[in-house]
C-alpha cells in the first residue's frame, strides 16, 4: 500500500512537468531547432525504444503459455509491428544515409504514422477487448503481423509520391497534425479507461498504475509532435524521449508481473522440492528403521521361543539323563527313558515349527499353493477363525520369487487381520488372468481408512508399504481398499513368468 501510494505521487509529479512543459511550447508558439544534434539524438531514441519494443515481444514470445491473461501475446504483436516500422522509419530518416532522396520526409513520417496508429489502436483494443484476442495462435500471430508490415513498408517505400503529403515547406500538413491527434484521442479514451477502473478497484496493483502512467506519457509525447513545424524541432526530440519512456513503462506494467510470477513459482517449486526431498529422506530413514526394528523383533521371537521351547526341553532331557545314571532301578530307568523319548520328540515338534515360522520348507518342496493351505489352517486353528481358501485350477507352480513374495505378502496380511482388523471371517482367492496371478484377501474386520494409514505410516508401521514392495519387487502391484466398519480387501496381482 505505501510502496503504491509512493508512485501516485511520483507519477503524478512527473505528469505535471510533462503537462507544464508542453503548454509552455504550445503557449511560447517558438520552435527551437537542434540540426547538429538531431540525428544522433533521433536514432539514438528510436533505438532504445526499438529494442523495448522487439522485447516485449520476445517476451510475449517466450511466455506465451505462462500468460496470465492470453491477449498479452496480441500486444506482444502489436509492439512487434510497431518495432518494425519504427526501425524503417530510422532508416529512411531525412539526413540517413540509407535512403536519401526528396521522399526522404515522407517515406519516415508515413512509417512514423502508421506505428503510431497500430500502437494506439494496438493498446485500446487490449484495454477494451481482451477477451477477444485470446484466440490468437503463436505462429500464424508472427506471420500476419510480419505479412502486414512487410505489406505496408513495400507500398510506402515503392510509392511515396502517391501518398498524402504529410510535411511540406511550411512543416507538417493539416492532415498529419489531424491523424496525430486522432492517436493522441485514442490513446486518451484508453488512459481514461483505465484511470476509472483503477480508482474503482478495491485493492489497486502498481501495475496498473504504471499502465495508467504509460498511456498518459504516451499521449503527452503525441501531443508534442502536432507542434514542431520543421523535422529537426526539439519538439520532435522530446516526442520521442517520451514515448521511449511510455515504452519502458509499458513493458513494466505487462511482463513485469510474469517475470516476477515465474521466478516466484519457480521459488515456490524448488521449496516444494526441497521439502519433498526433505519429507522423503525423513521417510525413508523411518521405513528403515521399522524395518530394522521388525528384523529385531523377528530375531527376539525367535530367540525367546527357542530359550522357552527347546531350551527348556533340553534341559528337561539333561536332568532326566541325570537321573538315569544315578538310578540302579531298570524299571524306572525305563519310564526315565522313555519320558526322555517324548521330550525329544516335543522338541523336534517345536523347531519344526520355529523354522516353519521362518520359512516353510513346503513353500521350496511343494511349492506356494500347499504352502498357504498349511499356513491357513495353521491361522484357523490358532486365532479361531473362520478362514476360506478359494484356488482356480491351473494357476500351478510360479517363479520363486513369485511364490516367496505371495506367501509373505499372505503372512503379513493375515497377522495384520489378527493384530487389527478383529474379524470373524477372512476369505482368500487364487485365481489367474491371461499371464497374471491375481491373489485377493478380504475380511470382515472393523477396516481403516487407507489415506489416513499412509499418512500417519510412520508412526502405524510399515505394514502396508511392506506387502506393496513385495508385490513390486517381482513385477506385480497391491491395491488396497477399505472403510471403517467395512472391512479391508486386498488386491495383489503378480505376473506369472518373472523376467
Amino acid at each position: 500500500m505505501a510502496a503504491r501510494k509512493k508512485e501516485e505521487i511520483k507519477f503524478i509529479i512527473f505528469a505535471i512537468f510533462a503537462l507544464l512543459l508542453l503548454f509552455r511550447f504550445q503557449i511560447a508558439h517558438t520552435s527551437a531547432n537542434v540540426d547538429h544534434h538531431f540525428l544522433l539524438l533521433h536514432t539514438l531514441f528510436e533505438l532504445f525504444s526499438i529494442f523495448v519494443s522487439f522485447s516485449i515481444f520476445v517476451q510475449a514470445w517466450t511466455t506465451y503459455s505462462t500468460h496470465r491473461i492470453k491477449s498479452q501475446y496480441f500486444i506482444g504483436l502489436v509492439f512487434l509491428a510497431v518495432g518494425c516500422f519504427d526501425l524503417v522509419h530510422t532508416f529512411t530518416y531525412k539526413g540517413m544515409p540509407f535512403i536519401d532522396d526528396e521522399f526522404s520526409a515522407t517515406r519516415a513520417t508515413w512509417f512514423w504514422i502508421v506505428a503510431r496508429l497500430v500502437e494506439s489502436f494496438g493498446v485500446a483494443l487490449f484495454v477494451f477487448r481482451p477477451n477477444q484476442l485470446y484466440f490468437i495462435k503463436r505462429r500464424w500471430g508472427v506471420s500476419v503481423a510480419l505479412l502486414v508490415v512487410s505489406i505496408v513498408t513495400t507500398i510506402i517505400l515503392t510509392i511515396p509520391e502517391q501518398l498524402p503529403v504529410l510535411l511540406n515547406e511550411q512543416g507538417v500538413t493539416s492532415l498529419k497534425v489531424s491523424l496525430e491527434y486522432v492517436i493522441s484521442i485514442t490513446i486518451f479514451l484508453t488512459f481514461l479507461t483505465l484511470l476509472t477502473r483503477y480508482l474503482k478497484e478495491s485493492r489497486p496493483t502498481i501495475d496498473s498504475l504504471r499502465m495508467i502512467f504509460a498511456l498518459f506519457i504516451m499521449m503527452v509525447g503525441e501531443l508534442f509532435f502536432t507542434l514542431y513545424k520543421h523535422v529537426y524541432a526539439i519538439e520532435n526530440i522530446l516526442g520521442h524521449g517520451f514515448k521511449f519512456v511510455a515504452y519502458i513503462y509499458i513493458y513494466r506494467a505487462i511482463y513485469f508481473p510474469e517475470i516476477r510470477q515465474i521466478l516466484t513459482d519457480k521459488e515456490n517449486a524448488e521449496k516444494q522440492q526441497l521439502e519433498a526431498e526433505l519429507k522423503l529422506y525423513e521417510t525413508e530413514k523411518n521405513l528403515s528403521r521399522q524395518v530394522f526394528e521388525a528384523h529385531e523383533e523377528e530375531r527376539k521371537r525367535v530367540s525367546r521361543e527357542l530359550h522357552d521351547s527347546i531350551g527348556q526341553s533340553l534341559y528337561s532331557i539333561l536332568v532326566t539323563l541325570n537321573t538315569v545314571n544315578k538310578d540302579q532301578s531298570v524299571q524306572k530307568n525305563e519310564e526315565s527313558l522313555d519320558t526322555i523319548k517324548v521330550m525329544t520328540q516335543e522338541a523336534m515338534k517345536e523347531v519344526k515349527e520355529i523354522a516353519r515360522s521362518l520359512r516353510p520348507s513346503t513353500l521350496d518342496d511343494l511349492g506356494f499353493i500347499p504352502a498357504l493351505r498349511s499356513y491357513l489352517d495353521s491361522y484357523k486353528r490358532i486365532h479361531n477363525s473362520s478362514v476360506h481358501f478359494e484356488i482356480e485350477k491351473g494357476v500351478g507352480r510360479l517363479q520363486p520369487e513369485a511364490e516367496t513374495a505371495l506367501y509373505r505378502i499372505c503372512q503379513e496380511a493375515l497377522n495384520n487381520t489378527a493384530k487389527y482388523a478383529k474379524a470373524t471371517e477372512v476369505y482368500v482367492s487364487l485365481d489367474t488372468d491371461g499371464d497374471a496371478v491375481n491373489l485377493t484377501i478380504k475380511d470382515n474386520g472393523i477396516g481403516f481408512c487407507v489415506e489416513d494409514y499412509l499418512k500417519d505410516a510412520q508412526r502405524r508401521g510399515i505394514g502396508l508399504y511392506s506387502i506393496k514392495e513385495r508385490a513390486e519387487g517381482v513385477g506385480g502391484s497391491a491395491q488396497f481398499h477399505s472403510k471403517v466398519n467395512e472391512g479391508t480387501t486386498i488386491e495383489i496381482v503378480v505376473p506369472r513368468h518373472g523376467d
